[in-house]
């Protein structure tokens, strides 16, 4: 498989849309809900994209097949006191699961990201979503304690915990 990693570009609002939806549909272990993305259209898409690369946020996809089979992104605040920080959250589109490509995909955002100036990664995971902890902790995240409530899925409350990465 021939896979390009890459920063995300104006015109990749279809791709990225696309994209969203299918993972939106693989797995409940997102923020962002399937019903959360069908209020999403193209323009909205074009608009977060210009938004985006406005700040000192890094935002990177896998693309293979002439789609994004991937996306990784860094959210920085555009803050003196806190830009040294970032939102970390990564996502595969399901049939690539196990492929190396979110390994790769961590790789090339955290290298853009500590030519920005990030220093510290942080992220949400939920407790039981043993796969994406395993992955976090061989890449050196570590646990930085519980997060309750972390999100509401299915009519229930699901448990979080927060985790961190010093680069």
């Amino acid at each position: 498989m021939d896979t390009d990693y890459r920063m995300i570009r104006a015109d990749d609002s279809a791709a990225l849309l696309d994209f969203m939806r299918a993972v939106a549909g693989d797995t409940d272990n997102l923020a962002c809900s399937s019903s959360d993305v069908e209020k999403l259209d193209d323009a909205s898409e074009r608009v977060f994209i210009a938004e985006l690369r406005k700040t000192p946020s890094v935002y990177a996809v896998a693309v293979a097949d002439g789609k994004i089979i991937g996306s990784c992104d860094i959210r920085v605040p555009d803050r003196v006191r806190t830009r040294h920080r970032g939102e970390f959250a990564i996502a595969v589109r399901k049939e690539y699961w196990g492929t190396g490509v979110a390994q790769h995909l961590f790789e090339f955002t955290v290298a853009e990201a500590k030519e920005r100036g990030v220093r510290k990664l942080n992220l949400e995971v939920r407790t039981d979503n043993e796969r994406a902890k395993a992955f976090y902790k061989r890449n050196g995240f570590i646990s930085e304690g519980p997060s309750p409530m972390m999100m509401f899925v299915d009519g229930e409350y699901v448990d979080g915990e927060h985790f961190g990465l010093i680069l």
